[in-house]
């Protein structure tokens, strides 16, 4: 009989082994050369822009989690200690660390890409297959150290809190750190696209439009700034957000897992005592098992230089790789844990088919290869409206295939989970015999209910098995992004620039992948945490019998929770997209007064001032965060305590369902857009400086704030307020009387 105790090591041997190698990665893109003085001096001045903006940034987080912290401390731990036996401050401390871990994720994103830029240009010089996998391993360094962190992290905090519960399993305590990852994550996701946004739309007005001047033109006054928001909106803040992604869902899945373990740990049964400890810590092991699978593909991550192997085509040969051993990795683990049950097995296999799935459908409705970019090129030939109309049009249609695929994937396996219980085997009866789980001396629907969603859990870890690999073409892409800005300003020779382009232009198709990946994953997240919540409600609220906890839509105040959670992504993302016009509108106004007051830009006989255009986006995306993201926080805890907790859930339902529209309209619709522009650049309808081009700009240029600000911090949104949920659930039940302390 296998010893699951022993498997809560795996996780911290694991990721350690994971983190060594990134080291080790690191190690090989450092020995290379840095490039000619020309391209070391762009690179050091966007690193030097994006260390000076994330010091700001991250002191801004600080003050405001500690403060957040001290609340929870003394309302939460303190006030409630006695009440909920809490032996020490558990939620303000696991919050804090949640904090912490979240940031360094997104700094160790941003440093990586500043190492790797000037790297993958100089690479260029020598061969495409080169400069691919200098970029690559830079995107790869990022997502092994960033899910690491989530998966030690989290495991340290549970073996640490189980040591001090003396040895009592309770992954509730643990949820705080899932609260601060996603706290941080939003402030960084959404600062972060603030500040890229408003020099990406600063730039391409001010200097595309209307100067007349390419892209990554040196005499463009906010291209060093554009350059530095690639860095800390797609790299710090997309760190951080996936962070919170890996923390929340596995997180979430060890409090479905508690359930179980609470009925099967003193059945008279060994064998189903034996796996009562797996239920809560299969999600840790899972996520960290299958860090192997990315590791493994990234040896074959190669182009050929006739062109017959695209980097997509490369990077989509490691995906497929890693799905196929992460498959066998867990399928392995599944039956180790719980044994040979098909329906477990199923159940894998549909998670990892929801990632294959996900990917196809951004792909097809983001890359320039595909139908709707060209659609959206196509419509360019008539101007911004009809360019603007288009891309509307394929971003709101390509939200039918993720959302499909997360529900065909939460019902098939729940499916799996009720005909797993439907067999009657030990587990369903010691686990009806704990919860007096009958109904005329029959196993009633509760008991079927609750093994669905475990399915449901281990189908979602599934699907977050891909993350690494996700997170190596999102870092990717802006690695590649900045060393096309560094080509083009330390005038690179053409070869070495068509190489970098080609680069580029898969490199919108890999964030937009991840972007589609992160909002599906947030949906099933939201779909676990919501269902934690529910359990989590009903151990605290229920005494004997177990119950579901159900909720009632003919009530009006759980409508209204329904109805106010629905509206949240719409004012988050007008205030967001408010907040990057606002940026913006600086950031033209300072390119404008450098042109005017700066004689000689355009002659190459002085320099633009580009510290000042950083200087614009660091206050305005300072200054812009913080109310969008507090209204995310503050109007969470007011539904909690004036509302009720049932009406908290539905309010948790109304949000999840419009923010996962939303978010995929939004990130799928600006990627379409900038593919379009790219397309053209290529040379199609008249190339650049066509009326079709200046239309394709256009609508890049409102694609940009969408695909980069307010959609990725939707998918941030939608676990927050859910953590944020399962964390204050104590004091929400106290002050409306649920509870007594």
């Amino acid at each position: 009989m296998v010893d699951v105790g022993l498997f809560i090591w795996l996780p911290i041997v694991i990721t350690i082994i994971a983190i060594i190698y990134a080291f080790w990665l690191r190690s090989k893109i450092m020995e290379q050369s840095r490039g000619t003085p020309s391209m070391i001096e762009v690179s050091d001045a966007i690193k030097e822009g994006s260390i000076a903006f994330l010091k700001k940034q991250y002191s801004t987080i600080f003050i405001i989690g500690t403060l957040l912290g001290v609340l929870i401390l003394l309302f939460l731990d303190w006030n409630l200690g006695s009440g909920f036996k809490l032996a020490a401050p558990l939620n303000a401390f696991a919050f804090l660390i949640g904090v912490t871990f979240s940031l360094i994720s997104g700094a160790v994103a941003m440093l990586m890409a500043a190492e790797s830029n000037s790297r993958t240009t100089f690479a260029a010089t020598e061969s495409t297959n080169k400069a691919l996998n200098t970029a690559y391993r830079g995107g790869l360094v990022m997502g092994l150290l960033v899910v690491s962190m989530s998966i030690l992290g989290i495991t340290l905090l549970y073996l640490f809190y189980t040591a001090l519960g003396n040895g009592e399993v309770n992954p509730i305590s643990v949820i705080a750190f899932g609260f601060g990852a996603s706290f941080a994550a939003l402030f960084a996701q959404l600062g972060g696209g603030i500040f890229t946004k408003a020099a990406d739309v600063g730039a391409d007005l001010a200097g595309k439009l209307e100067a007349g001047i390419p892209e990554d033109d040196i005499r463009n006054p906010g291209v060093i700034a554009d350059n530095v928001g690639d860095a800390v909106g797609d790299c710090a803040g997309r760190g951080a957000d996936l962070f919170e992604s890996v923390s929340g869902e596995t997180i979430g899945g060890m409090i479905v897992g508690l359930t179980f373990y609470l009925a099967f740990k003193d059945s008279a049964n060994p064998q189903v005592r034996s796996v009562a400890l797996a239920f809560v810590i299969f999600p840790l092991i899972a996520n960290s098992v299958t860090i192997l699978g990315t590791m493994a593909s990234s040896f074959f991550v190669n182009v050929d230089e006739e062109g017959k192997k695209t980097s997509m085509d490369a990077m989509k040969v490691a995906f497929y790789i890693t799905a196929i051993i992460n498959f066998v990795l867990l399928t392995g683990l599944v039956v180790l844990l719980f044994g040979s049950y098909w329906q477990f097995i199923a159940a894998v296999f549909i998670g990892i088919l929801l990632a294959v799935v996900t990917l196809w459908a951004t792909e097809y409705y983001t890359s320039d290869k595909k139908k709707p970019v060209r659609s959206i090129a196509d419509a360019s030939t008539t101007g911004p409206a009809t360019n603007i109309i288009a891309g509307l049009s394929v971003g709101m249609s390509s939200t039918w295939a993720p959302m499909l695929g997360i529900v065909t994937a939460v019902m098939s396996t729940f499916w799996l989970g009720v005909s797993f219980a439907k067999e009657k085997g030990p587990l369903v009866v010691a686990f009806a015999d704990h919860y007096n789980l009958y109904t005329n001396g029959n196993i009633n629907q509760v008991a079927y209910t609750l093994f669905g969603v475990f399915a449901i859990t281990i189908g979602t870890m599934s699907m977050l098995s891909v993350t690494p690999i996700i997170l190596a073409m999102d870092g990717y892409g802006p690695i590649a992004d900045q060393s096309g800005g560094i080509a083009e300003m330390s005038d690179a020779e053409p070869e070495v620039r068509e190489r970098i382009d080609a680069l580029d232009a898969v490199g919108n198709t890999t964030k937009a992948l991840a972007k589609g990946y992160g909002m599906t994953s947030a949906g099933l997240a939201a779909l676990l945490l919501f269902q934690a919540y529910l359990e989590d409600f009903g151990k605290r609220v229920h005494t004997g019998n177990f119950q579901l906890t159900t909720v009632n839509l003919a009530d009006p105040n759980i409508l209204a929770g329904l109805f106010v959670g629905a509206l949240l992504p719409f004012v988050f993302t007008s205030m967001s997209m408010g907040s990057v016009g606002r940026a913006a509108n600086e950031m033209v106004k300072e390119i404008r007064r450098q042109f005017k007051e700066i004689p000689g830009i355009m002659e190459h006989k002085n320099k633009p001032d580009y510290a000042a255009c950083i200087d614009v986006s660091t206050g305005a995306a300072l200054r812009e965060m913080r109310n969008p993201s507090l209204l995310v926080v503050l109007l969470t805890i007011v539904v909690g305590f004036l509302l009720g907790p049932i009406p908290l859930a539905a309010y948790l339902i109304g949000a999840t369902s419009t923010g996962i529209l939303l978010g995929l309209t939004l990130n799928n619709g600006g990627g379409a857009w900038d593919n379009a522009k790219k397309l053209i650049e290529s040379g199609l309808h008249g190339g650049k400086g066509s009326p079709a081009h200046h239309a394709a700009v256009v609508g890049d240029t409102v694609g940009d704030p969408s695909k980069d600000t307010s959609g990725p911090a939707i998918h941030v949104l939608i676990k927050l307020i859910n953590t944020i949920a399962l964390t204050l659930l104590p004091l929400f039940l106290v002050y409306n009387g649920i509870l007594k302390v």
